[in-house]
């Protein structure tokens, strides 16, 4: 694999990778590991339209394969920076993850910093969840207002990936620097990866379910309960989590959702349980 990605520096210095690497080998093969490595494939940006079509579609294919027939464990959870159309240049696999969370029949987990919407986990929703890492109100109860968020500055999600089935007999996470848009296959000199391994694809699946936890938290709250209630200089955080009136139930109401088959929070249940 080193041996590979030196090759593909090599001929990007010696020409001149907007224009001309497209039409080389490395820009037109599809390279594939295993043994030493877990099994991956990788292609290297920038291509002809023709060739980042085709590698986009097959991001596509795997999703809609994984929606289509992945069972009661099917599931996609994704980190991609961007995933707003541009009205100039199709984005295929942008439409894809932009309507996911719609497809009740499978769990869906995706964060970006600007969707053309958010679906939170609310219950009694099947729909999957879609959040954004530039929530745009925030007003926490004490002790949570000590999380920092800076608006308006670069990226809080500058991520790229997108699993499939991690817990399924296929898994897979595509990776690497490629954005999943068309114009960047085109252009810039990317490289995107396919890794086929359980335990690969689970460190990528928990990342992805703790930073979408997290902002799926903060997009919830435009006006916490108990936000005004103020707190002392130095509150003890379990009083003011009492204070707040943001504390576990006292009973087994919060049970029914994971058994309500038209919950999202019961899919959630098979998944990580079963």
């Amino acid at each position: 694999m080193a041996g590979v990605y030196l090759e593909v520096f090599n001929q990007a210095w010696k020409s001149d990778v907007s224009s001309s690497f497209k039409h080389t080998r490395w820009a037109n093969e599809v390279f594939s590991f295993d043994g030493d490595v877990p099994p991956t494939t990788i292609t290297f940006a920038p291509h002809t339209p023709t060739v980042a079509d085709k590698v986009l579609q097959d991001v596509i294919s795997r999703i809609d394969a994984e929606v289509m027939g992945g069972g009661p464990k099917a599931s996609i959870l994704f980190a991609v920076m961007e995933i707003n159309p541009d009205t100039k240049t199709p984005n295929p696999v942008y439409e894809v993850l932009n309507s996911i969370h719609s497809k009740k029949s499978i769990f869906s987990f995706g964060i970006s910093d600007n969707p053309e919407g958010i679906s939170l986990y609310n219950i009694g929703s099947g729909e999957g969840v879609l959040v954004t890492g530039k929530p745009g109100k925030r007003n926490l109860p004490p002790p949570f207002q000590e999380i920092r968020y800076v608006s308006g500055v670069g990226h809080q999600i500058h991520h790229k990936f997108v699993v499939c089935g991690f817990r399924g007999a296929n898994p897979v996470v595509y990776c690497g620097s490629s954005n999943l848009a068309l114009g960047g296959e085109k252009s810039n000199g990317d490289n995107l990866l396919a890794i086929s391994d359980p335990d690969v694809v689970s460190v990528f699946a928990i990342e992805a379910i703790g930073l979408i936890d997290h902002f799926n938290f903060l997009n919830g709250v435009e006006k916490a309960p108990g936000a005004d209630k103020g707190a002392a200089e130095n509150p003890n955080k379990r009083e003011a989590a009492v204070r707040s009136e943001w504390f576990l139930k006292t009973n087994d109401a919060w049970v029914a959702r994971y058994f309500d088959v038209n919950d999202l929070h019961c899919r959630d249940r098979v998944l990580f349980a079963w």
